[in-house]
């Protein structure tokens, strides 16, 4: 009987910021393989398996030539559909072989990402990218583009993402600290569960405000409140309101591999985009506290056992405060029988 993969297959998975797939080849770490993105000629993102089918080497480190993949080893050419049209090492008499080719994927750009399909190029994926209707109205890509890797699974920094509880106890220096004179207990929140995404609307604890919150709040928080979205299998859209002023992070958990995952991110306002230096002011202040909020993520989720979430049969004790993370579970038992 095989072995069922670890990974769902079935879906779509956001894997690279759009903003930095350009002409010339960009690999990304993907499930414990390699896979490259570049753009052709009328701006479409082709995606490679990242291993020459020649000797196996990384095509990180190699270039496009017209809408072609050259290898970097041996100048073996690649087109759109991973077939190998040129070697430069032929002779006249000689034909390519017929193995000679590369895996390619499906490709979609939504929300400032990169999404492949991994269920194979044989049959047209089901469905599309879903929508997320809380982005209406915000300008994408406000407050720039970032990266940061942890040491964990991917299952553990997506649980983190829309974990409703742990900012005020983790997230100190970077978004505010915990008053002792706060009631944390949070009143139950519904969620709504769909077809491959999770939403969750809850209020915001953290009291005294630091750095982007204080600028934003001038120290109050009683008007804020946050907004979860998860979409299968590895985005997460955190929006947190200040009054009438909205700040979303779209959050692509990219399993690099069983003990890696790196966190891409997009970043989204509604506020301060029309004036080139305020925007660009807001921009370094969102980037540096994006940085820090996942230097203090890090340091707790890459110590949580066992390293991937235990979607069946899990000791863990969870809690009403913790339903998104009970329905997360539940979908990724029903979705991706895991």
């Amino acid at each position: 009987m095989p072995t069922p993969s670890p990974w769902p297959t079935d879906c779509w998975y956001a894997v690279g910021l759009s903003s930095q797939v350009g002409h010339q080849p960009l690999a990304h770490r993907f499930q414990g393989r390699e896979v490259v993105l570049m753009r052709d000629g009328a701006g479409r993102v082709l995606a490679f398996d990242g291993r020459c089918a020649h000797r196996g080497c990384s095509l990180a480190a190699g270039w496009a030539q017209g809408d072609h993949l050259v290898c970097p080893y041996h100048g073996w050419q690649y087109d759109a559909q991973g077939t190998c049209v040129h070697i430069p090492a032929l002779r006249a008499e000689e034909s390519i072989p017929r193995q000679a080719r590369l895996r390619t994927f499906p490709t979609r750009e939504r929300h400032g990402f990169v999404w492949l399909w991994l269920a194979g190029r044989q049959a047209s994926p089901d469905g599309d990218v879903l929508d997320i209707p809380e982005l209406e109205g915000l300008t994408l890509r406000a407050g720039g583009d970032m990266a940061y890797t942890y040491a964990t699974h991917f299952t553990r920094t997506i649980e983190n993402g829309i974990d409703p509880t742990h900012a005020a106890f983790v997230h100190g220096k970077s978004i505010g600290r915990v008053d002792p004179t706060t009631d944390f207990s949070l009143e139950h929140y519904p969620v709504q569960v769909e077809p491959g995404s999770l939403y969750g609307r809850m209020p915001i604890k953290v009291k005294k405000l630091n750095g982007l919150t204080r600028l934003l709040l001038k120290g109050d928080s009683s008007n804020a409140y946050k907004e979860y979205r998860f979409l299968y299998p590895n985005v997460v859209v955190s929006i947190i309101h200040f009054g009438a002023l909205t700040l979303a992070a779209l959050q692509a958990h990219v399993p690099d591999n069983d003990g890696e995952t790196t966190v891409r991110v997009t970043n989204g306002r509604n506020f301060l985009t029309a004036t080139p230096l305020l925007n660009r002011l807001f921009d370094r202040i969102t980037l540096d506290t994006g940085l820090q909020i996942s230097k203090e993520d890090a340091a707790v989720i890459i110590e949580q056992e066992p390293k991937r979430v235990t979607f069946r049969g899990s000791h863990e004790v969870l809690i009403d405060s913790d339903l998104i993370l009970v329905e997360y579970r539940r979908m990724m038992r029903e979705r991706a029988r895991v």
